[in-house]
């Protein structure tokens, strides 16, 4: 009894440190990658942990391909099944990162999501991957978790992936001030650049060829 009490113990210090390692690590790499100050103003507090296809998971800062990041991704973060949660995905270099003329551009917005649930959240614009243009390069992806201080009355529109003026522009502090929500509690981030899929996303969404 006695060596299994030690194990746990050494695996909660283990698990703990690993934490707030990973924490420190989101924390520095969003800084590096200049979304803070540019788009938060301050890192969230915590790794958002982002699983996509029940195949991998994203390591922060890494770079995917669109096929890779067509499904939407399965998240978790040290939630209180207890509260409510906006979960936000935005891409801030619309249509480059060196004239980003429609920052940020909105991927996916689901408000009022009970602890980690995020299927029992209310989807204001569901879920679609990346679409960088050819040769724009590395795009950089932020999502974010911000909590509620109780559930809300959203009164935004539900928007249609196929509406691009819903998604251009979004600007998500002005968007989280809005409700009160601070600063976000988990996030990561990740890059990707055009591969054979955005052509075929573009169609599907706006019905045009890229």
């Amino acid at each position: 009894m006695k060596s299994l009490g030690l194990l746990l113990l050494l695996l909660g210090i283990f698990c703990l440190s690993r934490c707030q390692e990973d924490s420190e690590n989101v924390r520095r790499i969003m800084k590096e990658m200049d979304v803070v100050p540019d788009i938060l103003e301050e890192p969230p507090k915590e790794l958002l942990r982002v699983r996509y296809d029940n195949t991998f998971d994203i390591e922060e800062g890494k770079s995917y391909t669109p096929t890779e990041l067509k499904f939407q991704p399965r998240l978790d973060w040290n939630a209180d099944p207890e509260s409510f949660y906006t979960v936000i995905m935005i891409c801030p270099d619309a249509p480059n990162r060196e004239n980003p003329m429609y920052r940020s551009w909105l991927h996916w917005l689901v408000v009022n999501v009970p602890g980690l649930d995020i299927m029992k959240g209310q989807p204001i614009s569901d879920y679609f991957g990346p679409l960088p243009p050819k040769d724009s390069g590395n795009q950089r992806y932020l999502i974010l978790v911000y909590q509620q201080s109780e559930k809300l009355a959203f009164d935004e529109e539900k928007i249609e992936m196929s509406n691009a003026d819903g998604h251009s522009n979004f600007e998500v502090k002005k968007f989280a001030q809005k409700y009160e929500m601070g600063n976000p509690v988990a996030g990561n981030i990740f890059q990707s650049r055009w591969d054979e899929y955005v052509p075929e996303l573009m169609k599907t969404l706006y019905g045009v060829n890229e």
